[in-house]
C-alpha cells in the first residue's frame, strides 16, 4: 500500500513540475515566430492586410538620420532607416515581374542594401506594380519621379529624412517590345528612386539618367548607395 502511494505521489510530482515548466517554453515559441517571420526564406501567405500601416511604424526612427552632402548620383535626402527593405509584388504582367526581379538581383549584389521579396502586403516597404502611366498624375503630398517607361511615388518624414514607404510602377506597353535586360535597367532605375537616389545628369555613367536608360547599375551608383546607407 505504501509502496503504490509513493507511486501516485511521484506521478504528481512529475505532473506539476510538467506545468510548471511547460509555459516558459511556449512563451519562448511564440517570441521566435517574428524572428521566423521575418526571414527572407519565410513567406506569410496572407493578403488579408492590403495596408502597410506595420511597415511604415517599422521604418520610422527615432532620431534624423544622416544623409552624406555630397554623392556620385545625386540623392533626394532621405533613405530608409534599415538595409533590409520588404518588397511586395503587385504587377500582373510576366514581363514587368521578370523586370523587378532582375532588378532587386542587381540592387542586392551591391552588398550595402538588401531587398527581400515578401508576400505580405503590411510587411511592405516597397510595391512593385505594372500599369498604365499615360495619364499619371503628379500627387503632391509624395515624392513623384515619373517618365512614360515607369514611376515611382515615395512619402517619407521630411524631418527625420526617412523613407517610409514607395510604389515603383513599370508600363509594360511601353515596354512590350524592348529587350529584357533594357526592362531590367528600368526596373533598376525606378527601385533607384525607392531606395532615394534622385535623377542624375544626362552626362553621368549612372542608372539614374531621366527618361533615357543606357545602362545599369554602375560604380559611381554603388558608391552612391554605400555612402547613403553606411
Amino acid at each position: 500500500m505504501k509502496k503504490r502511494q509513493t507511486i501516485t505521489n511521484l506521478i504528481t510530482t512529475l505532473l506539476a513540475s510538467l506545468m510548471v515548466w511547460g509555459t516558459p517554453l511556449l512563451a519562448r515559441a511564440d517570441t521566435a515566430l517574428p524572428a521566423i517571420n521575418s526571414s527572407s526564406n519565410y513567406f506569410d501567405n496572407d493578403d488579408d492586410h492590403p495596408n502597410n500601416d506595420y511597415a511604415v511604424k517599422r521604418s520610422t526612427p527615432q532620431h534624423a538620420l544622416s544623409i552624406p552632402d555630397k554623392t556620385p548620383t545625386p540623392t533626394e535626402g532621405y533613405r530608409w532607416s534599415h538595409r533590409r527593405i520588404y518588397i511586395y509584388m503587385e504587377a500582373g504582367n510576366p514581363q514587368v515581374k521578370q523586370a523587378f526581379r532582375d532588378a532587386v538581383k542587381a540592387w542586392n549584389r551591391t552588398g550595402t542594401i538588401h531587398f527581400v521579396w515578401t508576400k505580405k502586403a503590411s510587411h511592405a516597404n516597397v510595391f512593385a506594380k505594372s500599369g498604365d502611366l499615360s495619364a499619371d498624375s503628379v500627387n503632391s503630398s509624395v515624392g513623384t519621379n515619373h517618365s512614360d517607361l515607369g514611376s515611382t511615388k515615395t512619402s517619407y518624414d521630411p524631418d527625420k529624412h526617412a523613407l517610409l514607404s514607395a510604389t515603383s510602377t513599370l508600363d509594360p506597353n511601353q515596354l512590350a517590345l524592348s529587350s529584357r535586360g533594357f526592362r531590367s535597367e528600368v526596373a533598376q532605375h525606378e527601385l533607384g528612386h525607392a531606395l532615394g537616389l534622385a535623377h542624375a545628369p544626362e552626362y553621368e555613367n549612372s542608372v539614374m539618367i531621366p527618361r533615357n536608360v543606357r545602362t545599369g547599375i554602375t560604380k559611381l551608383d554603388r558608391r552612391t548607395i554605400k555612402l547613403l546607407y553606411q
